[in-house]
């Protein structure tokens, strides 16, 4: 329970402090979407590193060659339903107030 609480905790900061780095692209002028689409850059390395931990790489990589449509549905939805607007709606309020809020 103690790791999953730290997890949680450390998982809840990486996604809120993201949120002051979209305020400060913002400010700069930079858009939304290339905001959105840099979380999904990013965190592809991290998952990379921990499904070649758990030795789980091939197996992933074999369910996405079975089911790549419900690999690329899912995904949209992740992206398109969840990243997106709540990157959007940061162009329009305080980035921590979004990230709170969320």
């Amino acid at each position: 329970m103690t790791k999953a609480f730290i997890l949680g905790i450390l998982a809840s900061f990486f996604f809120a402090f993201t949120f002051i780095l979209n305020g400060q692209m913002n400010i700069s002028g930079g858009s939304w979407l290339w905001s959105s689409a840099l979380r999904y850059i990013f965190m592809l390395p991290i998952l990379l590193i921990i499904m070649i931990i758990k030795n789980q790489l091939f197996d992933v990589l074999k369910d996405i060659a079975k089911k790549p449509l419900q690999w690329f549905g899912w995904s949209t939805v992740g992206f398109g339903l969840f990243y997106a607007p709540l990157t959007f709606a940061s162009v329009y309020g305080e980035a921590w107030l979004v990230a709170g809020t969320w």
